[in-house]
């Protein structure tokens, strides 16, 4: 289990006390942005305990699933309210981060001339504060029942593979030869958009599927289309699941609770993510004001030869600049990390598993490419990105001056590759020819020590 989720489980652990005294006091107000967990508390309810072999209520004695049971319903509103706390303090970082950057990007735009910056803060973040919103008073997550399986009886039955509603959410894998088990769930989302350009409206029907393989963490991510800025809190439809569990005799009791109640937490971890109709947990709130800066320059109008060129990497380079004032340079790599070797837009969890385990199940998707090699060419503007990165990482406001002074004093039409050039071998003191391979290799080498383990 990763550590960030070991943490989870035990800041979970810890409150149980005050969220069951809360629950029996009745309705409170938690003074952290407005956090409520008394609707949660109702709403989240003990889950049906269900016989996976016979469709029917389970009245059996097994300690393990006694166990497990009696704290199901506390770690799922435990965290709850770590997943509201959570991401209140991360958006509440991130809008701090953000007033930083403008002011920044703001002073940045104006020394080369361009005038009237500003990040569109109506748009700021709307739909994952209206996600919020949901989530604080009606949250999302049902979990209806608890299946359990007896392990000891399947293993009894096989070849022969259990029947019924409910089996569809486990299998026998022939390869490890174990059981495994799996959630599936879809988010659904409906309301009526309004295109303020046009005045005209139509409905608006998108829907989220997530898959996750409940022992490995692996699982799949399918959604078709976002979410537009004028998305309600209520437009979010419940989410109604059951959730598979195996039991054993052959195992001690308390080794396969602890068991079952850390897994069940790291599942929460992927599954229960709402904001993932925006983005990723890793690359949430993250990147700065790019499509801003781009709006901006390209009503300035420059006369550069090589327009394109030239606008993609200024920009990069005034936005990263800002992010450095705000988060740090660190921020710029572990974003790049994430993009170039962790995320996939197909991937749930710590890799892909496409759970194709019944018949007509065919879904497709592609895994993370953590052996993706780096390239870094200056005359690809994502390349160049991190040759500038480099300059500036050295010589700061040296550089930061020296690119200035040449954009300023350009009366004429200007080669934006040799606009950087001269500044790098301005404040270097060495032909680009010689500094370039040197800086290509330095920002390589940093950005493998981002590369995950493993």
């Amino acid at each position: 289990m990763p550590s960030r989720i070991k943490l989870l489980f035990s800041a979970i652990v810890i409150t149980y006390l005050s969220i069951n005294s809360l629950a029996n006091e009745g309705p409170e107000v938690i003074n952290e942005g407005a956090i409520r967990l008394a609707p949660f508390v109702v709403f989240a309810g003990y889950p049906t305990l269900i016989d996976g072999l016979t469709g029917k209520q389970y009245k059996g004695p097994d300690p393990v699933v006694r166990g497990f049971n009696a704290t199901f319903k506390d770690l799922l509103v435990g965290f709850h309210e770590k997943l509201l706390r959570y991401e209140i303090q991360h958006m509440n970082l991130r809008t701090e981060a953000g007033d930083v950057m403008e002011a920044e990007l703001k002073a940045l735009t104006e020394s080369f001339g361009i005038k009237n910056f500003k990040a569109d803060r109506s748009q700021w973040l709307k739909r994952e504060r209206s996600i919020l919103h949901r989530l604080n008073t009606k949250p999302f997550f049902r979990i209806d029942a608890l299946v359990v399986w007896d392990l000891d009886r399947l293993n009894e039955m096989l070849p022969e593979m259990p029947k019924g509603k409910y089996a569809k959410n486990i299998r026998y894998n022939e390869e490890t030869k174990t059981w495994e088990r799996r959630v599936l769930t879809k988010w659904n989302v409906n309301y009526y958009h309004v295109n303020y350009d046009t005045g005209r409206g139509s409905d608006v029907r998108v829907i989220k599927e997530d898959g996750l393989n409940l022992d490995t963490n692996k699982g799949f991510h399918s959604i078709f289309r976002g979410l537009t800025e004028q998305v309600p809190p209520g437009a979010f439809q419940d989410v109604q699941i059951s959730y598979p569990m195996f039991y054993t005799r052959k195992k001690p009791t308390e080794e396969q609770i602890k068991y079952l109640q850390e897994t069940y937490v790291s599942n929460l971890f992927h599954i229960y993510d709402p904001f993932t109709w925006v983005a990723r947990r890793n690359n949430r709130f993250r990147g700065g004001f790019p499509n801003e800066l781009r709006e901006r320059l390209e009503m300035k109008r420059f006369r550069v030869g090589d327009r394109d060129w030239f606008n993609k990497v200024f920009v990069n380079f005034l936005n990263d600049i800002a992010q450095i004032k705000a988060l740090g340079v660190n921020e710029i790599y572990e974003i790049q990390a994430i993009q170039r070797w962790q995320n996939s837009k197909s991937v749930l969890g710590e890799g892909l598993d496409l759970l194709n385990w019944r018949k007509g199940e065919n879904r497709k998707g592609e895994d993370a490419d953590r052996n993706a090699k780096i390239w870094i060419n200056f005359d690809n503007p994502g390349g160049a990105r991190f040759i500038a990165l480099d300059a500036y990482m050295r010589y700061a406001d040296r550089f930061l001056d020296a690119v200035r002074t040449r954009v300023l004093n350009s009366k004429s039409g200007f080669s934006g590759k040799e606009l950087f050039k001269d500044a790098i071998e301005e404040v270097s003191g060495v032909p680009f020819e010689k500094y370039y391979p040197a800086a290509r290799k330095a920002q390589i080498q940093r950005l493998e020590s981002y590369r995950p383990k493993g």
